[in-house]
């Protein structure tokens, strides 16, 4: 029988809406109770974000940054006098002591107006070394990194390595000096945010323990001999985001600067990873927002100046029904957002299972909103802002934000490799052993929320449909349990498993939209019972076309082909016609 893996969203003492979705169980009486932010403390927010605005509008020009690729160098030094690099620090510390949602909200400002600005700032304040003080007991690490922080450095996270970020392995190495005084750090590291500005990183290395290894966290002073960074990353978009490639040559850390953390057999370390999580739905979430908020209000704007044969754009049933949509999943990513920063305290509830499923249902939705804009545009949208200046139009930079939101569905982990872990560690974590309460998923569905919902007749018929689709997500991850007893023969199965990640996403949202909705009655100026409508309707025929997916993955034929193609056996005649050496691949 397998054995259940420790989960590090798992809580005993705080129900986790998707895990019981996960057990086939709709959490009404959770999501009903929909968190809001405390007015309080969205006026402190409100403050932040006005000195923000004004350091952007005075410091930094987008079309500039992105046209050379380079930030104002003065920039770190004013976003650290400002407390911006410690957000949600202390004051005591020097921070502006900001709650999660209040950081998010600045950093989805950032991204509005400079992507690679609001990078720097989501790494140094979710990822980098001062967000790891919560989790530092007192002694010489906590000193140190309390004293880097109380000064305003930056600094970055150093994990991803050239062999692959997949890799459970860590390549890069901490070797203990023969007094046990310090460690020998060798490797390299890529993709490193903040790299070329940071006074220090966190970096992960694999410690030999006796006969085991061990992932551990290094917290390492930039300046320390043998470290360097070897090279600058460009990206297609981010330009000027301070990325580089790290590499390690004997650097000596002090033994202290190790975080101790207990037994875990992960590629990171507990607390990163946690960190990790909460952080990416800052890096990603807060971006993919505010591209979908600017795509909105540039659609109306473009919609309203335009006709058609002397018709306005805005009279056509298919224009109605894009921006309809936009509207909508703006709406959603308010909906996720509020529910992984406001849960664990309001509700309460645990959202950390929600915190990984946001990842990708961010950065999703915020691509098609991004490419339902371009679409809508068309040319004009295709063209850049400063031909469209040249011209006379306005030069929304909607080139610019399609680039952008495209790195996000890499960014912390490309989508497709998202779905696949979330279903090994979370979705499938629920079913290996198999649960207790296999009779109880097998059991007809309890539709008595219906009752208890502020919902109109067609916002409850979608409500009807997410605690079915429960029930159906639940027994088919079951049949699948009890169909592959050996997990790892299951999870060879990929394209079985995407699919059935991107159902239990979607029936998330699809939920936690109807569950705010409710909450906020079916009539006044604060109704969003059409835009919960719209919403559902659209994810229900993205989850009818993932269950389809789903039943189609068994495909021989793909195996055969991918198989014969890589080794040279077959089709050669596919390749790029043309004459000797010449393809620009690999040039």
């Amino acid at each position: 029988m397998n054995e259940r893996p420790l989960n590090p969203w798992y809580s005993d003492e705080t129900p986790s809406f998707l895990e019981h979705l996960y057990r086939g169980e709709l959490r009404w009486d959770l999501i009903s109770r929909f968190p809001r932010q405390d007015p309080a403390d969205r006026e402190a927010g409100d403050r932040a974000l006005t000195a923000f605005s004004d350091l952007l509008r005075e410091r930094v020009d987008p079309v500039e940054v992105d046209a050379t690729g380079v930030l104002p160098p003065e920039l770190p030094e004013a976003l650290a006098a400002g407390g911006f690099d410690r957000l949600q620090v202390p004051p005591s510390l020097g921070g502006l002591g900001l709650s999660a949602l209040n950081t998010f909200r600045v950093v989805e400002a950032a991204a509005g107006w400079s992507m690679p600005t609001a990078q720097i700032l989501s790494v140094q304040n979710t990822i980098g070394v001062g967000p790891f003080l919560p989790a530092l007991p007192p002694g010489p690490l906590r000193d140190t990194v309390e004293a880097r922080t109380r000064s305003g450095v930056f600094s970055g996270n150093g994990d991803t390595e050239p062999q692959g970020a997949a890799n459970h392995k860590r390549f890069t190495t901490a070797t203990p000096t023969e007094d046990g005084a310090a460690f020998l750090l060798n490797g390299e590291k890529v993709f490193t945010g903040n790299a070329p500005i940071a006074a220090m990183v966190n970096v992960t290395a694999t410690v030999r323990e006796g006969d085991s290894e061990r992932v551990r966290l290094f917290f390492v002073d930039t300046d320390s001999p043998g470290f360097r960074v070897s090279a600058h990353h460009e990206f297609m978009g981010l330009k000027g985001f301070p990325s580089g490639a790290l590499t390690f040559e004997d650097v000596r850390v002090p033994a202290h600067m190790m975080m101790v953390e207990g037994e875990h057999n992960r590629r990171l370390t507990p607390e990163l990873y946690r960190r990790l999580v909460v952080g990416r739905v800052h890096t990603i979430g807060a971006p993919s927002l505010a591209f979908s908020r600017l795509c909105l209000e540039w659609a109306r704007d473009f919609v309203n100046r335009r006709q058609i044969d002397e018709r306005p754009l805005g009279s056509y049933d298919e224009i109605q029904r894009n921006v309809a949509d936009t509207l909508s999943e703006v709406f959603a990513l308010e909906t996720l957002t509020q529910w992984c920063l406001l849960a664990e305290d309001q509700v309460p509830a645990n959202p950390g299972f929600e915190q990984v499923a946001a990842k990708n249902l961010t950065s999703l939705t915020a691509w098609r909103v991004v490419e339902r804009t371009m679409a809508l545009y068309g040319a004009e949208g295709y063209e850049t802002e400063r031909s469209k200046a040249r011209r006379g139009v306005p030069p929304v930079p909607l080139e610019r934000a399609f680039r952008e939101a495209r790195g996000l569905r890499i960014s912390g982990g490309v989508d497709f490799m998202m779905d696949i872990w979330m279903a090994h560690k979370a979705v499938f974590w629920c079913y290996y052993p198999l649960p207790a309460n296999a009779e109880a998923i097998e059991a007809e569905p309890d539709l008595s929320c219906l009752d208890e919902a502020d919902l109109t007749e067609a916002n409850l018929d979608h409500l009807r449909f997410a605690v079915t689709g429960t029930k159906t997500f639940a027994r088919t991850c079951l049949e699948l349990a009890r169909r592959y007893p050996d997990q790892d023969e299951l999870f060879e199965q990929e394209r079985l498993l995407i699919p059935l990640t991107q159902i239990g996403n979607e029936l998330l949202l699809l939920s936690l939209v109807l569950g705010r909705t409710s909450s906020l009655g079916t009539s006044g100026p604060q109704s969003t019972q059409d835009l919960a409508d719209v919403y559902c309707a659209e994810a229900r025929l993205r989850i009818a076309d993932a269950w389809r997916r789903h039943h189609a993955a068994d495909s021989p034929a793909a195996s055969r082909a991918a198989g014969q193609w890589l080794s040279g056996e077959r089709w050669a005649d596919l390749l790029p016609d043309m004459p000797g050496d010449a393809s620009p691949a690999g040039k």
